[in-house]
């Protein structure tokens, strides 16, 4: 049984060795074919011209074959597969080698005096790569989950409202689609009660345009049942990216609203049980 221990251990870290050396090979390798566009410096000065283009191109080109090579099964036995952040410590490595000898190269080659920013064109390799993994990284960010919001007119008691301090009130715009067919959004200038939630205050915002406009109500249901609701607002610009949620469950004061925001309002319409899905606003 000990015998058969060491020798596992021992099968272990030699293959343990035999990957790391795997890795300095690949490394070096890679090092090697970014330092040959150095050559170019041959050219002078019309490595201005021509070359930089040139230089650039063939850097591209090596990071794009790179990303073809890294979907192969040579690619995975030399041990990156398992780890992308091993990946990119190794590109770093040997552009860093690659850099450093093209400078010494292109300064042997020419001598007109800008190795340094020649060298820099070593860092294109690094674009396609890059693009590869930061658009894999991105498509592993879960879909961002919701708290829905269901419209509740029996919370629209009067006594209630009668005691909600009318002095805190903020000014903001709301914009809402009467319906899921609607191709404009209905804009609201309304006052929102600072010490209130935004889920009660919706409810009775609902109910009041309804009743000013009852041949244009804001639809609550399809044939699912009742919607749910989400509510926005933008932060600069009106862009998905500057989008900020809001929570119906908390205030003005503990959302963040400020005087004049613009607050939209989407409707979601539940398909199943545990299934939800926005409607075409």
């Amino acid at each position: 049984m000990i015998v058969a221990t060491v020798v596992l251990n021992t099968i272990a870290k030699g293959k343990a060795v035999l990957k790391l050396k795997k890795l300095m090979i690949f490394i070096l390798l890679l090092a090697v074919l970014l330092i040959l566009p150095s050559l170019l410096g041959f050219l002078k000065y019309e490595f201005i011209w021509g070359g930089l283009v040139i230089s650039i191109c063939s850097y591209l080109l090596l990071g794009f074959l790179f990303n073809w090579f890294s979907t192969t099964n040579f690619f995975k036995d030399i041990g990156f597969k398992e780890n992308k952040w091993l990946m990119i410590l190794g590109l770093f490595i040997a552009v860093i080698l690659a850099s450093w000898a093209y400078y010494f190269v292109f300064s042997w080659a020419n001598e007109l005096g800008y190795e340094l920013w020649a060298m820099l064109t070593v860092l294109w390799f690094l674009v396609p790569p890059f693009y590869v993994f930061s658009r894999g990284m991105y498509l592993q960010i879960p879909s961002p989950f919701y708290k829905l919001w269901i419209v509740n007119n029996e919370l629209n008691d009067e006594e209630y409202w009668n005691s909600v301090d009318t002095f805190r009130l903020m000014q903001v715009t709301v914009k809402v689609k009467r319906s899921p067919e609607a191709k404009e959004y209905a804009s609201f200038s309304v006052k929102l009660p600072e010490d209130v939630s935004l889920g009660r205050w919706f409810n009775r915002f609902i109910d009041d345009q309804n009743i000013r406009f009852p041949n244009n109500i804001i639809e609550l249901e399809d044939g699912n049942g009742p919607y749910g609701w989400i509510l926005y607002t933008n932060k600069w610009l009106p862009m998905p990216i500057f989008t900020r949620m809001l929570d119906f469950d908390g205030d003005v004061i503990g959302n963040k609203i400020k005087n004049k925001t613009v607050l939209y309002v989407r409707r979601v319409s539940k398909n199943k049980e545990d299934e939800v899905k926005a409607t075409a606003e």
